[in-house]
């Protein structure tokens, strides 16, 4: 039996129920509550230092300095920072000299805390407000290929529960971000260089750019005389190189190198964006260092498996970390699985070739699906196969015969639920939140009782936070080129109240984005507004409304019609309509 797979596979998981009677390994209630804040309090880390934790995922801390206070992150939005600022309140009334963000995530609760203190900087990474400028609206637009958001957000959702019911055994677990809330974004006014040291309301402080976790705008903050560091590298759980929702690569060794760099400092009190802190000198270089070995561990042994030739697959059981890394705490699997990592940069590495070259041509998963299964005895007997596995408690195998089943027969509902209910049993039985989700979020989804989007399309807002050309542009990834082989013309489109004009080049299935075309005689050109364009791109309204309506002119309206039907509608590029 594969001892990744272990617990899924037979291993007696007593479950339990959690906060709103989430279904649970009662072993992952345990781990979560060793290293994370379950309920609110405030804790006194040191002498007029206070570390506000559950009341979100996020931690906040509030220094009171010589000259008034400084507070390290707001929180997740609006509501998050109001709760925040009252607890503050709670312990001190001196006024707020300061707000320092750790990086983009935590920085939305913000505007309570200015508009309490008017007077106070706030300081960041030098690149977060480039991060926070895409993500204020409450959408990320950024990332390596941001065409992709759409489905990035539609997956960001099933990670963190959006879909889950608020009650009961299938209900989300720890890290959940709560939907839809009003941001209380400020962008930051000092933004700070690696090593730079910087007199914050009476104290010497030193910031850290160099390295990066989750979030390539992070920000450690050393604090001397206080013996004190605030980070994003120290988790309450493993770190997370990969996560399913998908992002951009994050590099194990920058998460590593930002770890040791804290640790080199020798700081007496490390406050965490998500972990409860450590305090104590020779406790903090411990924990440090068991967290950063984790991390040296998965690396060395991933590229030492890597130069063997080793597979994927191989590769998940060769690089397990010993018992003495794995007991810690903060390394336990309560976000996601450590079996991730090793695939994760093999696949960055080399991409989706495994090194074997039976996996170069593969036939159509549906074919080799019905292949499998007539070779297993047909379908009554592979789901007998699947109840056998199921009454053995071998919920990996009964998956895998019931993925082949809904393979072969996509329209079967029987197999489509007895998955659901196979996936189910695996998320309660996950160490991690990000696991549960996902299996959870497709398990209601076979059971039709609910319908997440494959992609979630910006709001009007977040299009029109950006600079103009930006969603012109990704018209590109919606040219359904099929119907536009035949098809070599120019639409210009003229944003009338930006004085801007961009060019959309269909060319025989491929289509080239222009910035500032000069039309050309007969060609047509397309004029409307930003907000229009917006309310277009996001289908609020079609191009022949907003022409009948006056919203939008064209110079030949027949031609920029066609040329706009060769583009996927908004649902059909969402995956609302196939």
């Amino acid at each position: 039996m594969t001892t990744t797979l272990q617990r899924y596979r037979g291993a007696d998981i007593p479950l339990i129920d959690g906060p709103r009677g989430a279904r649970v390994a009662a072993s992952t209630l345990k781990a979560v509550a060793a290293t994370f804040a379950v309920a609110p309090r405030m804790i006194e880390v040191a002498p007029k230092v206070y570390n506000l934790v559950g009341i979100g995922i996020s931690s906040r801390v509030m220094i009171d300095a010589p000259e008034g206070l400084v507070i390290f992150d707001t929180g997740d939005d609006l509501e998050d920072g109001e709760r925040a600022l009252a607890e503050f309140r709670k312990v001190s009334s001196r006024p707020i000299k300061a707000v320092i963000y750790s990086h983009n995530h935590y920085a939305h609760g913000t505007r309570p805390f200015i508009d309490d203190s008017p007077d106070a900087i706030v300081i960041g990474h030098h690149d977060v407000n480039r991060f926070l400028g895409e993500i204020s609206t409450g959408f990320a637009s950024g990332g390596e290929f941001p065409e992709a958001v759409p489905a990035l957000t539609a997956r960001y959702e099933r990670q963190f529960a959006l879909h889950l019911p608020p009650q009961g055994a299938d209900t989300g677990l720890a890290a959940i971000i709560p939907p839809g809330k009003p941001k209380g974004t400020v962008q930051a006014t000092h933004l700070v260089q690696d090593g730079q040291r910087m007199n914050v309301a009476g104290l010497e402080m030193q910031f850290f750019t160099r390295h990066f976790s989750d979030s390539e705008d992070t920000l450690t903050t050393w604090v001397p005389q206080l013996k004190l560091v605030y980070n994003n590298f120290l988790w309450p759980s493993l770190f997370n190189f990969y996560t399913l929702r998908g992002d951009v690569f994050r590099d194990p060794r920058s998460w590593r190198n930002g770890v040791q760099q804290i640790r080199d400092l020798e700081p007496e009190i490390v406050v965490n964006t998500h972990a409860l802190p450590v305090v104590g000198k020779d406790k903090v270089r411990d924990d440090l260092t068991r967290y950063m070995d984790a991390m040296s561990y998965l690396i060395d042994q991933t590229l030492r498996g890597i130069n063997k030739g080793l597979s994927p697959d191989q590769l998940k059981e060769y690089v397990r970390l010993p018992a003495h890394l794995a007991d810690f705490p903060n390394n336990a699997e309560t976000y996601s699985e450590f079996f991730y990592f090793p695939l994760q940069m093999y696949n960055h590495i080399f991409g989706w070739f495994d090194g074997d070259a039976a996996s170069i041509h593969r036939m159509p998963q549906d074919e080799e699906a019905r292949r499998i299964v007539e070779g297993f005895g047909g379908a009554e007997a592979v789901f007998g196969q699947h109840e056998a596995a199921l009454a053995e408690g071998d919920l990996v195998w009964a998956s895998r015969l019931l993925g082949w089943l809904r393979a072969a027969a996509p329209a079967e509902k029987r197999f489509a639920l007895a998955h659901a209910e196979v996936l189910r049993q695996i998320a309660y039985r996950s160490p991690g939140t990000i696991p549960r989700h996902f299996c959870l979020t497709q398990a209601l989804t076979l059971e039709g009782r609910i319908a997440p989007p494959a992609s979630v399309l910006p709001p009007v807002p977040a299009i029109l936070a950006q600079e103009p050309g930006r969603y012109v542009d990704f018209m590109r990834v919606r040219l359904a080129a099929e119907r536009a082989l035949d098809t070599d013309a120019r639409l210009v489109i003229e944003l009338t109240d930006k004085q801007q004009r961009y060019g959309l080049v269909v060319r025989r299935g491929v289509c080239e984005f222009q910035r500032q075309p000069t039309p050309q005689a007969g060609e047509p050109v397309l004029a409307l507004s930003h907000a229009v364009f917006a309310r277009l791109y996001v289908g609020q309204t079609t191009l022949a409304d907003a022409l009948q309506a006056g919203e939008a002119q064209a110079s030949d309206a027949v031609a920029a019609q066609h040329l706009w039907s060769l583009f996927d509608t908004p649902e059909e590029a969402s995956g609302a309509k196939r």
